[in-house]
């Protein structure tokens, strides 16, 4: 996803918006009404003609009588399929269910983790487990506050992870991954809520040069501890 060229299309649209709508789209450190929003979509979309321009939100909160969407835009080729972004499609809704063995032969499931909100790391393969991660991850559950998991599609050498992780690592999760939400090229980490459910979506791993941030103070909370 890429927003740096998207940033510059909403400021401007910015300077002559008046907040008056109930809905509003954050791009970066821009908040924009509705109706400015569509208007630099259909802006970007002509640009990028005839590719598809789309969005996806990673977070949506509620401001009094006003809701707001965090976003980032979306360029999809000729070809290319929307069936990678379906996670963000559970977004506001129950994570699907898992249960899989970890490294010790111990069943863990999702409800495992009910009653914390929980980051999921999404990853394709075992390489893709950063010490960096495992660290962050390590400082979120030791807070005593959250749970974390990683689930790996593919099957890998995962001794050393589990090893160093202070939260369960389940391996060889590819049928869940083709049934639910399909495996990232790229890390992803989801938080969930105390049920369950999908609140919050990192396309990136938190890093303190980050300029997306979360607008709840839960999901900013956790972010600050990440990165």
């Amino acid at each position: 996803m890429k927003n740096l060229h998207y940033f510059l299309v909403f400021s401007i649209l910015l300077l002559s918006q008046q907040l008056e709508a109930q809905k509003f789209f954050k791009i970066a450190n821009d908040v924009v009404d509705e109706a400015t929003f569509k208007e630099g979509l259909a802006l970007i979309a002509e640009e990028y003609d005839p590719q598809i321009v789309t969005y996806k939100t990673f977070e949506r909160v509620t401001s009094k009588d006003s809701i707001i969407e965090n976003i980032s835009i979306v360029v999809l080729q000729e070809d290319e399929e929307e069936e990678v972004y379906r996670v963000f499609d559970f977004l506001g809704k129950p994570l699907p269910d898992f249960e899989f063995s970890d490294v010790t032969g111990s069943s863990i499931s999702k409800q495992k983790f009910s009653g914390k909100y929980t980051v999921v790391g999404l990853y394709k393969d075992a390489a893709q487990v950063r010490k960096a991660h495992i660290k962050s991850l390590n400082a979120l559950v030791n807070t005593g506050e959250y749970n974390a998991v990683a689930l790996i599609a593919k099957n890998g050498n995962m001794a050393g992870i589990a090893k160093r992780a202070d939260f369960p690592v389940l391996n060889e999760c590819i049928s869940w991954y083709i049934d639910n939400i399909s495996i990232p090229e790229s890390p992803k980490f989801l938080v969930l809520d105390e049920t369950g459910n999908l609140k919050y979506i990192f396309q990136e791993f938190p890093q303190k040069e980050d300029v997306i941030q979360p607008l709840d103070p839960v999901h900013l909370k956790i972010y600050d501890i990440l990165r």
